[in-house]
């Protein structure tokens, strides 16, 4: 009977821990604090100035926690045109789900041919463009490392996410890897020659770029795929797949969901942009692989816009796709243990109704395996997860 009512208990538990799982990150419960306009880094921009890079950061304020899951998101805006205050918004609405969310900006602009932008002198502007947005997200993700204390980052979760042109950004920032071969036109390359001068194209250098490398650059554990592309599927090959939630229509004229050059509905700009493999594409080459439907969501919708036709539908559906590889109940320190009434010596008892420990104390530095347990004093019970040898729930 004792092993019967440990076994209740502990299904008890797990239930609505994994109920409180689901709901968080999901629901925009928060209150938040926004700083926005903070200086990442300067780097030089395609025409040899300079550019300030800067994000603004949305943190909750009445969660809690100290460290939350980290959301990267990337404007659009073909390269050229955009800003990270087009994603206020979104990143305010993340930040009330509970993480710490960033809208970042990125260098923009491209050289022209005899018309300016969005003409591209030939196929090599766009790949530049793409790797000096990498380099930047890059360099922007070592920097909310080294101030992971001041925004409350959990930097074992991070999520990097964009539309359009940053989309683009966040799939090579979350996929291209040392394994990956630099594309030719990252080098250095032809003189762009305009009638009004003629522009230097050195090599960008290492795609995690100059900014912050002092520190490693964190892992990304999701990438969010706003009708995206890749410039090409190898770059899957090599390190693990990074869970992937995408969205795209059909027969998008700007960044096809096949392959096929941006801007292909309009010939005459598209013949200076290269070949991109849009999210029809991606999903198939994922289905080939076959990497677990677990690790993919991908909504593909019979449309003809470079658009969402549900903004508010498919951010929901992101955020739940996010939520499940976020999620991670927070870990109890020693001066929080009095709050869950845990503190003191307790006899501890394992599922399978043995004792396991008595007269323990509760310490982060504890012997104990992860696991269930039911904790027992003078006619208290209290039933316990472990995990990395720290309290993360109590009931």
């Amino acid at each position: 009977m004792k092993l019967y009512i440990i076994m209740m208990s502990a299904a008890f538990m797990l239930t609505h821990v994994g109920t409180a799982i689901a709901q968080s990150f999901v629901e925009p419960t928060f209150k938040v604090r926004a700083t926005k306009d903070v200086l990442y880094g300067t780097a030089k921009r395609f025409d040899g100035g300079t550019d300030s890079l800067r994000m603004n950061i949305f943190v909750p304020t009445n969660d809690n926690a100290s460290r939350r899951p980290l959301v990267v998101w990337i404007h659009g805006g073909g390269f050229i045109q955009g800003s990270r205050a087009d994603f206020n918004a979104l990143a305010e609405t993340w930040a009330k789900r509970g993480y710490t969310a960033v809208t970042i900006s990125y260098r923009l602009g491209i050289h022209g041919n005899i018309f300016d932008p969005p003409f591209a002198f030939d196929e090599a502007e766009l790949i530049r463009a793409c790797f000096r947005g990498v380099q930047d997200v890059r360099g922007g993700l070592r920097f909310l490392a080294k101030n992971a204390s001041a925004y409350g980052i959990d930097t074992s979760r991070v999520v990097i996410g964009g539309a359009s042109a940053g989309s683009i950004i966040a799939l090579h920032a979350a996929l291209f890897d040392q394994q990956d071969a630099l594309p030719a036109a990252t080098g250095s390359i032809s003189d762009v020659v305009r009638l009004n001068g003629t522009f230097k194209r050195p090599s960008l250098g290492s795609p995690e770029g100059d900014l912050h490398t002092d520190v490693p650059t964190p892992g990304i554990d999701v990438v969010l795929n706003i009708f995206g592309a890749l410039l090409d599927v190898k770059y899957l090959d090599g390190a693990p797949f990074v869970p992937m939630y995408s969205y795209h229509q059909t027969d998008d004229p700007v960044v096809a969901c096949g392959v096929n050059r941006a801007y292909h509905a309009v010939g005459l700009i598209s013949t200076s942009y290269p070949y991109l493999s849009g999210t029809c594409a991606i999903e198939e080459e994922l289905k080939r692989r076959s990497v677990p439907a677990s690790e993919r969501e991908t909504f593909i919708y019979q449309g003809a816009a470079h658009d969402v036709h549900d903004p508010a539908g498919v951010d929901r559906a992101a955020a739940i796709f996010t939520a499940k590889r976020v999620s991670s109940p927070t870990s109890v320190q020693d001066d929080e243990l009095s709050s869950l009434r845990i503190n003191g010596r307790w006899t501890l008892i394992g599922l399978d109704g043995r004792e396991i420990a008595r007269e323990i104390e509760f310490r982060a530095d504890a012997p104990l395996a992860d696991g269930l347990y039911l904790a027992v004093r003078d006619g208290d019970r209290r039933l316990i997860m472990l995990r990395d040898g720290r309290i993360i729930a109590v009931r």
